[in-house]
């Protein structure tokens, strides 16, 4: 197997050939031993036969049954390999009666053969299934390899990979013309690519005119999620194909890579209609090929991604790595030209991402259209990313088209800054009669890096930061407008309501994740939120059961056991739950709406005690136990902090002030509760564990690895947590000593990093300022040295003679006042002169190689707080060079990003804190 630059585990057009060259010499060899047996069957074939039949537009010269002239055993128990491969002829149709038949031997076929079909009779395409040895005896097991021929169909069965770890069967089908799989399903788990091919179903048409179609093929059962490039991808169609290949009504469900792929393809793919949902790597991934007459598109599909919800099928510890929406990928090729058209990506959830829409650096692809597509984002993945474009290699046009494009969604925070980001040489780009409206956050409408001819027009552009930034680019602006909402996607592909109604329909799509309440019994009480026309975030927790209450809730509102999430936005629009109960604890997380409980309005501070519920608060009388108010009160665990995995195994502690709990059932037997103290292990991105607490937070420390942290739903850094809450105590005042002084706990935390100072004989004056909290280490501090909580100026004087600190967060400023020392930053010297630049930049590996190669207009130098780069890494003259495969390498620096080339998976971040 030739591995490309990119990392990508494509073979070339070159080894296809060589490959089927060594199989077409194997099939003649075997051909020749089993021929004296392949005539006698083929004459008792033709004699049982029947005569000429038309069945899907082709004229057959005879139909078989696979059980009675040929012979199958349709209970599975007997291998079908001989009868299969002696009727393989031109103009033969075999029929499969229901049942199970067994096939141990690929079918190598390359005989050139016109008009050959395999049909199943059942009333379902599940009535007949085709059944494999358990484990494939240790080989990556290939059911059919039909290398040439035309009009060939393979309809209305199954293939069955059984829930093992191991056993698979996949298919390869070139046909000149003709082709047609059409009703085939693969069922059972499909494992990692140590036991399997690249991909379940690689289809290629070998005549420039020709047309070959897969229509409603299913692969929705689950599969090893290993993370690129070591899972088996759906659908591929491959260098070799140069005429046009058609998906239709396709689909596709949790793939452990790409649910289809053509990107080395001369040919086309043209997509219609189909659901591609939680494919791992891309759920769609495709170029416009270099069709001499044609280009590849994709209409009406649907893609979902919800990582948090994996189906029925998925196993205990099944996750997504880097799951994308749609790659423009060319893999070096240069093609130029896609069209995708009315189109639907829902994005609920996600891990680490590239984009809902992208075309990288290094795909190496021109430009593309989106027209008529419509784009929820409700995650922190970028929604359209066109990267720079090489015009050395890549085919015109270059620029990136959004024609009646939608976008909306509660993201907040963009990685680009921007919810479009058109970067260098992109020229030509246009957005026009296109919607944005992401109101959360601060996230800007569209960015353009350094293209030239560019256009938007006649757009509506409603974010919370600027609707447009340009970077060095030549963009003509008119009619703009920021005032109205957009039209939203709908899993069915049908256009929803918009971003800021309410959306009257009912969800019955094939997305099963809501359901109509309306036919629910209504529990005692109810909970009503109405708008008063600011975008408003909610959160709120009950303590028994939660339901909507008929059909006011939409897409983006979430109720899960018994918390709800959701946005209401129209001033008099309204959200309303029945619950069971008490109401546990209740938030904005962004603007404000009117609370109504029971009919009776409400504030946010009085809402948990706005219902008691009957059965556990009051008599038999209906009198209220006069124990409840003799008793000690109970703490209001009404704070909630949310660790979540990032993919790195990752240790946490933290202690909180007054009360803490576990959250629902996050919280595994490895995890700790000591009181107001918690410790614990989290390790799979996007699994979190989550408490509850009463007061603050008043220390925390990653003691191994990394994770996300949320207060009260706003994320914050492991240097801010302790400020994110303050509560104060009974009095009004903050929590204090007996002695009127701030408790000493309020100030200790787990200092992660150390920073030395060393004298070097020069009299020194030194000053340092970290993001989070700073304390002297040892008795290495003087009396003529000053030490507050986040900063320190002292001397240091006497070679070989240090000053120790403990800190957390990051350092933002270290100066020498007067002479120097040198630095040292958990155990590593670095250059002091790395504090003084404002920006950083990170590239996180994800297990397989990523190069970079980046450019900046100022100073760039590694980030110490990180860890030291690679001996192989350089860093020269503003530009950083290097490679990092499980490993983080980071940098800070100054000035702007002038060059970035990314090979690779690796997630890539940066802050510009310089404007």
């Amino acid at each position: 197997m030739v591995r490309l630059t990119d990392g990508d585990d494509d073979e070339s057009a070159a080894d296809s050939d060589s490959i089927l060259e060594s199989q077409l010499n194997r099939r003649n060899y075997l051909k020749l031993g089993a021929m004296a047996a392949s005539t006698a069957l083929s004459a008792g074939v033709a004699s049982a036969a029947s005569g000429p039949e038309e069945r899907f537009g082709i004229q057959w010269d005879r139909v078989v049954n696979a059980v009675d002239d040929l012979g199958m055993d349709p209970n599975g128990n007997e291998p079908i390999d001989d009868q299969l491969d002696s009727a393989y002829e031109s103009g033969t149709l075999i029929e499969f009666p229901p049942g199970e038949y067994l096939a141990t031997e690929t079918q190598y076929w390359n005989d050139d053969v016109s008009r050959f079909g395999m049909v199943g009779t059942g009333s379902s395409h599940k009535d007949v299934q085709f059944v494999f040895p358990s484990g494939n005896n240790g080989e990556k097991y290939r059911f059919l390899e039909i290398t040439s021929g035309d009009h060939h169909v393979l309809k209305n069965f199954s293939i069955q990979q059984t829930d093992d770890d191991t056993t698979t069967a996949d298919i390869w089908m070139i046909n000149d013309d003709g082709g047609l799989i059409e009703d085939v399903e693969w069922l059972g788990r499909t494992p990692t690519d140590n036991d399997a091919r690249r991909q379940l179903l690689a289809y290629d048409c070998s005549s420039v005119d020709g047309v070959n179609v897969a229509r409603r093929v299913y692969m929705r059962e689950g599969a090893e999620l290993p993370g690129y490039p070591d899972g088996v991808a759906g659908i591929r169609v491959q260098g070799g194909s140069v005429g046009e290949i058609r998906l239709v009504d396709c689909h596709i469900e949790q793939r452990g890579s790409s649910s289809f792929r053509a990107t080395h393809t001369r040919g086309v793919l043209r997509v219609e209609g189909g659901l591609f949902k939680n494919n791992d790597n891309t759920n769609m991934r495709i170029s416009a090929g270099d069709h001499p007459e044609k280009t590849s598109w994709i209409k009406g599909a649907t893609v979902i991604m919800d990582a948090d919800n994996l189906n029925e099928h998925a196993r205990d510890g099944d996750s997504l790595d880097s799951p994308e929406g749609l790659r423009i990928d060319s893999t070096g090729n240069g093609y130029a030209g896609v069209l995708i058209e009315d189109c639907d990506f829902i994005f609920k959830s996600c891990p680490t991402s590239r984009g809902i829409v992208s075309s990288p650096t290094w795909a190496g692809h021109g430009g593309f259209t989106l027209r008529n597509c419509r784009i929820q984002n409700d995650t922190s993945v970028q929604t359209i990313h066109a990267d720079s474009v090489d015009t050395d290699t890549a085919d015109k046009p270059w620029g990136v088209n959004l024609e009646n494009v939608s976008i909306t969604g509660s993201t907040r925070s963009q990685p680009a800054g921007a919810a479009v980001c058109i970067d260098n040489d992109r020229n030509g780009s246009t957005v026009q009669n296109s919607c944005i409206h992401f109101p959360n956050g601060d996230v800007d409408g569209v960015l353009v890096n350094d293209a030239t001819n560019c256009e938007i027009v006649d757009s509506n552009i409603n974010v919370s930061g600027q609707a447009t930034v340009f970077s060095g680019a030549d963009v003509d602006t008119s009619n703009i407008t920021s005032g109205d909402s957009c039209p939203l996607p709908s899993a069915d592909g049908s256009t929803g309501g918009d971003s800021s109604t309410t959306d009257d329909s009912t969800d019955s799509t094939t997305d099963d994740s809501t359901t109509d309440d309306s036919t629910t019994e209504p529990l005692p009480n109810e909970i009503r939120l109405v708008g008063t026309g600011t975008t408003t975030q909610y959160e709120f927790t009950v303590t028994d059961s939660l339901q909507a209450s008929g059909d006011t809730i939409e897409e983006w509102d979430d109720i899960e056991s018994g918390t709800a999430t959701g946005w209401i936005t129209t001033d008099g629009v309204e959200d309303a739950y029945t619950f069971s109960g008490d109401i546990d604890s209740f938030s904005f997380l962004e603007g404000e709406s009117e609370i109504h409980v029971n009919g009776e309005q409400v504030s946010e501070s009085t809402v948990t005690g706005a219902t008691t519920d009957d059965s556990t608060d009051s008599n038999t009388d209906g009198s209220t136990d006069s124990t409840d108010d003799s008793t000690t009160d109970s703490p209001d665990l009404s704070h909630e902090l949310r660790l979540v995995g990032t993919g790195t195994q990752t240790q946490y502690e933290f202690t909180v002030s007054d009360a803490l709990e576990a959250s629902g059932d996050t919280i595994e037997t490895w995890d700790t509760i000591d009181g107001t103290s918690a410790s614990g292990w989290i390790t799979t991105a996007g699994v979190e564990d989550t408490f509850n607490f009463a007061g603050s937070v008043t220390s925390f420390g990653f003691v191994e690895g990394e994770a996300e942290i949320y207060v009260d739903g706003e994320q914050v850094t492991e240097s801010t947590v302790t400020d994110a809450v303050t509560d104060s105590g009974t009095d009004g005042s903050t929590d204090s000593g007996t002695d009127g002084s701030t408790d000493s706990t309020d100030d200790t935390t787990d200092s992660q990093n150390e920073l030395r100072l060393v004298g070097t004989g020069a009299e020194t004056q030194y000053e340092v300022t970290v993001s989070g909290t700073l304390e002297a280490s040892g008795d290495t501090i003087e009396q003529w040295d000053d030490v507050s909580e986040s900063s320190a100026t002292g001397w240091v004087t006497t070679e070989g003679v240090e000053d120790v600190y403990a800190f957390t967060g990051t350092i933002t400023s270290l100066s020498f006042l007067e002479g120097e020392a040198e630095v040292y930053v958990n155990g590593t010297r670095v250059d002091p002169a790395v504090f003084s630049l404002p920006n950083t930049l990170v590239v996180e590996g994800d297990g397989t190689e990523t190069t970079y190669d980046f450019m900046v207009s100022g100073d760039i130098l590694n980030d110490p707080l990180v860890g030291p780069t690679e001996s192989d890494d350089s860093l020269t003259n503003g530009k950083a060079k290097g490679s990092v495969t499980d490993g983080i390498d980071a940098f800070r620096f100054s000035g702007d990003i002038t060059k970035m080339n990314l090979a690779g998976d690796a997630a890539l971040t940066f802050e510009d804190n310089d404007g």
